[in-house]
């Protein structure tokens, strides 16, 4: 009997010490889903004619099971979607499709589902694409008062749309600053431009045949920062 009662005490040891070395498996807490916004910018697609927006179908895949249909709300090309309760801490494969056609891309989208911040900005049919962000402060022609901000409107007029500034106008972030992205470039491409105000030649920077601004495309993000007319009140 003793023997039996020390092989037994042994097997729960050895049990007890095998336990507790290895790695305890802990259930998911009831608060452990989480809640992605996804975006997906279609202009250059639209531009490529790879979408219409009139009657093509833009879907989301997650882990190429989950299908989603995208949509536009706001007409500015930018195609959303909020998905709830995705695993918290878990990272997940995605694709875009139009119709049932794929995206051609030289790699995998995924993302990881964390706390908060869960926002995704993509570009159709690109992981790293080339980008042009114009960041413009106003804040000393307002103080000139050549700029009301209530009333006027900036955009930008150069080499890649053709120096006509429709459909380019800037947005204001905040502070003065405004902003808009170009995304019809490639990399090395040698653009010049100008910011007007109102669509106005008359009221562009630079006036009476000054010189261009002008940059090279780099590769990704090419983020610009400027004062209008490269005046600051300094």
């Amino acid at each position: 009997m003793k023997g039996i009662f020390v092989r037994y005490f042994v097997l729960l040891a050895c049990l007890f010490i095998f336990f507790g070395c290895s790695k305890t498996p802990i259930d998911a807490p009831i608060d452990s889903y989480r809640d992605v916004e996804i975006n997906v910018d279609m202009n250059k697609a639209i531009a490529d004619e790879l979408f219409n927006v009139n009657t093509d179908v833009l879907v989301l895949l997650i882990d190429s099971v989950d299908e989603y249909a995208m949509n536009d709300e706001n007409g500015d090309q930018i195609f959303s979607i909020t998905i709830s309760n995705l695993i918290f801490g878990k990272t997940y494969e995605y694709q875009y499709a139009v119709n049932e056609t794929l995206e051609i891309l030289e790699g995998d989208r995924t993302f990881t589902v964390y706390d908060d911040n869960n926002v995704l900005s993509d570009y159709y049919g690109e992981l790293n694409p080339t980008i042009l962000i114009f960041l413009v402060n106003m804040s000393y022609q307002i103080e000139l008062g050549y700029f009301d901000s209530d009333a006027d409107f900036l955009d930008v007029a150069g080499i890649f749309n053709n120096w006509d500034g429709t459909g380019y106008h800037l947005v204001e972030i905040g502070n003065n600053i405004y902003t808009v992205t170009i995304t019809d470039i490639e990399v090395g491409d040698e653009i010049e431009f100008k910011f007007r105000i109102n669509g106005s030649w008359d009221k562009a920077e630079f006036p009476d045949g000054g010189a261009n601004r002008n940059y090279i495309v780099e590769q990704g993000e090419n983020s610009l920062e400027y004062w209008f007319n490269d005046e600051n009140g300094s």
